[in-house]
């Protein structure tokens, strides 16, 4: 007769989350800190350790997510797991032990797998699916053969070994998920990372995010369809159709109930407002509960979460509210799951044995991967170039990849062989991304396509008498005014027609794919709820309409990261021959880093000639009326404009600037001559190849242009002084003294021809740089002018 086996009954402490105290615990029965300090102790370990890291390995382009890996590495047993403390009747600690406790170690992890979940969820909410719209045929063929390649190389590898056994890891279907892993095309991890290489909105990195959006959707319909297939055939009909149900009903919920709620919380929000945070919080309250009944369908909880995020419109104003409030989530949990994923690792656990078999399944995947990509996009017409750096930039991994191999570890198999199968896969990932990511960095420059190409300058634009091209940049609806009036004191005719490319620049926030988008221009201007853009498209439409047949507008919007949004400007000026790019300087915005480096990209990179436009004047009246559909823009008085010359390449351009005005009866030019102690040789021969001597001829001859056209037009709209200073402080006063009642003051941006006269004036620690010395001095509030400052600076082509 069969004896019923015994019954076992395990019988546990609670333990305390607080501490007695690091110096109130006996040391015998020490078993590492209790779990809140353990914790705190953790993640400040886990989160310090990797940012000391970058620092060093970031001046070698390395990303954080490498430090991040090798700061749990730093951590792990196999480093840090010696002894330290041997005590009688003490059992040995080392520090791994002594800060990472098996007993703590598990809240840390549950608190990463939590985050993942909402880490999740915002990838859904920043993802765009319009994109697979957008996407042209030959997209999908490069993706589709850039994900089938690396599976099928893979796998037909995997399959030679599949005779090889490893003790303690029958049934562990270690080929399918190496090949799952390095196989997978993640867009969320493809676009953060261009983004991080300010290739985001390149030509190189539209394609590449489409390619990676492609190539995502269909490994997700792959492995969602396998998922599913797989939790219905393993149960009874009843327990299926329970799966099937709760499923269902899980999709019908988000994509026919929230997707709805989140369109009409978008509808009724007004334009910039926040969004209510009671939706917010029901929001966020529906993540848990999609990635719970996910776990029950058998899939894993962060599925839910994602198709959640889904459903949820991307960018203003919903989307961007979702994302900045999981910021912590992104900046302070997420990398918890590097350090673990780190912390986890142990070479000693390898097995040497199948080593090199492991690294040869996954390099398969890698060099199919490239193939596959590299032949199909080179007979569809990209270059052999760029479709390497297409193969490289779809094997970059980072934190979803992660996530997957830290689900891994919690499987029920042999936990030495786990380890050791993770441990192989997780170096191979820290360095294929410690060499993809410089590689790509050092081989593809999005500024190549502009630097190359000969920019036209405004000299060259009168030289010709041709039409003047203008790109205007635009912040803000503040922006408009001093650029309306700066472009219609140009005085557009039939003989120098005006044409502007207006480009409304918007940070991307909220998403994950850059937009470049042309609008078209209506005959009628937007009156019903028109958008930021809309407005601003308005208030140029109305300035054409005033100056019919001589001034055409072109408007564009930018949504990108402020990191690269100096390739879509010069793009956009390269294609469309601009001479002259205004970009207003904004003072609230001065603390703004990335405002202060998308101006210092532009200078460098520009191929055409920028001026940079402070508004000093209050233009808060004019704003209204233009809001208010007026249609006169510059009032019928004089307006003053007065030239600060002191020689060079940009006093020389923002001087043909002015004499562009001179056309237009209502401006008063003023050019004021800064000299100083002569510098030409004695008997007038000019050395063309000594850059000063060159520079001051062509000050002079451009000087004397200007002064030809004072003495023919015999009145006071041309006014020519000459200054002469010694050193910078005479120049100070100098400029102090000139008067006050100009509209416009124009500067170059650097001084190169007489430096003597300026020294004093260069930028201190806490002035704006890009604005040059004589540029902050008149725009410093010391100064004391109210005028609109332009300053110029005249590209090299």
């Amino acid at each position: 007769m069969a004896q019923n086996p015994p019954n076992h009954r395990i019988c546990t402490i609670p333990g305390k989350v607080g501490s007695g105290g690091l110096f109130y615990e006996h040391l015998s029965n020490f078993s590492g800190f209790a779990p809140l300090p353990s914790i705190c102790l953790q993640i400040t370990i886990l989160s310090l350790v990797p940012h000391l890291l970058h620092g060093i390995l970031s001046r070698f382009h390395q990303p954080l997510l490498v430090s991040q890996i090798l700061g749990g590495i730093l951590a792990s047993p196999w480093i840090l797991g010696y002894p330290f403390l041997k005590l009688k009747n003490v059992r040995p600690m080392g520090i791994t032990y002594f800060v990472f406790a098996p007993e703590g170690f598990q809240v840390l992890d549950m608190l990463a797998q939590f985050s993942s979940m909402f880490f999740m969820f915002k990838v859904g909410v920043q993802m765009d699916p319009k994109i697979l719209k957008r996407a042209g045929w030959r997209t999908y063929i490069i993706g589709f053969c850039c994900i089938l390649c690396s599976y099928i190389s893979g796998v037909q590898l995997s399959h030679r070994f599949k005779n090889y056994r490893v003790p303690g890891l029958e049934g562990f279907p270690t080929s399918a998920r190496i090949v799952n892993l390095f196989g997978m095309i993640c867009f969320p991890v493809i676009a953060y990372v261009l983004n991080d290489l300010a290739i985001l909105n390149s030509e190189l990195g539209h394609l590449a995010v489409q390619i990676a959006m492609v190539a995502d959707f269909l490994h997700m319909s792959e492995k969602f369809t396998t998922l599913y297939l797989h939790v219905t055939a393993d149960g009874n009909p009843t327990q299926a159709l329970t799966v099937a149900s709760l499923l269902s009903g899980t999709l019908i919920y988000i994509f026919l109930i929230v997707r709805p709620a989140a369109l009409w919380i978008v509808k009724n929000t007004p334009e910039g407002r926040p969004v209510n945070d009671i939706y917010i919080s029901l929001l966020m309250i529906s993540v848990p509960l999609c990635s719970l009944a996910s776990e029950y369908c058998g899939l894993n909880g962060t599925v839910g979460a994602f198709f959640l995020g889904l459903a949820i419109p991307d960018g203003p104003p919903l989307g961007s509210a979702l994302v900045h409030k999981l910021r912590i989530v992104t900046v302070f949990f997420m990398p918890l799951h590097m350090g673990i994923i780190g912390y986890r690792t142990d070479i000693h656990k390898v097995h040497f044995s199948y080593l090199w078999r492991v690294l040869l399944i996954i390099f398969s995947c890698i060099l199919g991967k490239i193939i596959g990509l590299f032949l199909p996009a080179v007979l569809l017409g990209v270059s052999a170039r760029n479709s390497l750096l297409l193969g490289l930039i779809m094997n970059f991994k980072g934190i979803v990849e992660v996530s997957i191999l830290s689900t891994w570890l919690d499987l029920k198999y042999q936990r030495d062989i786990v380890i050791a199968s993770n441990t192989i896969m997780v170096l191979t990932l820290v360095v294929l991304v410690a060499v993809i990511t410089p590689a790509v960095k050092y081989l593809y420059d999005p500024s190549s396509k502009y630097l190359t190409y000969k920019g036209r300058s405004i000299l060259q634009l009168n030289e010709n008498k041709s039409d003047f091209p203008v790109l205007a940049c635009v912040h803000s609806q503040d922006d408009i005014p001093g650029i309306i009036r700066l472009l219609e004191a140009t005085n557009p005719t039939k003989l120098h027609p005006l044409t502007i490319y207006v480009l409304h620049l918007i940070e991307l926030v909220g998403r994950s794919t850059p937009l470049f988008i042309s609008h078209p221009l209506r005959k009628r201007a937007s009156t019903l709820n028109p958008t930021k853009s809309e407005r601003i498209i308005n208030v140029f439409q109305q300035f054409q309409n005033r100056y019919q047949n001589l001034v055409t507008v072109h408007p564009f919007s930018s949504i990108c990261p402020y990191a690269s949004m100096h390739n879509d400007i010069c793009t956009l000026s390269v294609d469309k021959k601009t001479a002259l790019t205004i970009f207003p300087f904004c003072w609230q915005d001065n603390s703004n880093r990335s405002l202060k480096t998308l101006l210092q990209n532009l200078l460098r990179r520009s191929p055409c000639s920028v001026g940079i436009l402070v508004n000093c004047n209050n233009y808060q009246g004019h704003s209204a009326r233009f809001q208010g559909q007026s249609t006169r823009f510059l009032p019928d008085m004089p307006y003053r404009v007065m030239v600060l010359f002191f020689g060079g390449p940009d006093d020389r351009e923002a001087l043909a600037f002015a004499m562009n005005m001179i056309r237009n009866p209502s401006v008063f030019v003023t050019l004021v001559r800064f000299r100083g102690p002569a510098s030409l040789p004695s008997d007038g021969v000019i050395d063309y190849y000594n850059d000063v001597e060159r520079h001051e001829f062509l000050d002079d001859e451009l000087v004397d242009n200007f002064r030809v056209n004072v003495n023919a037009m015999f009145d006071e709209t041309l006014i020519y002084r000459e200054v002469e200073v010694k050193d910078g402080a005479e120049t100070i006063w100098a400029i102090r003294s000139l008067p006050a009642d100009f509209d416009l003051m124009v500067v170059g941006r650097q001084q190169i021809t007489n430096p003597n006269i300026i020294s004093g004036l260069e930028p201190n620690w806490d002035d704006c740089e890009e604005l040059g010395a004589v540029g902050n001095l008149v725009t410093s509030p010391d100064f004391g002018g109210e005028s609109s400052i332009l300053i110029i600076h005249q590209s090299l082509g």
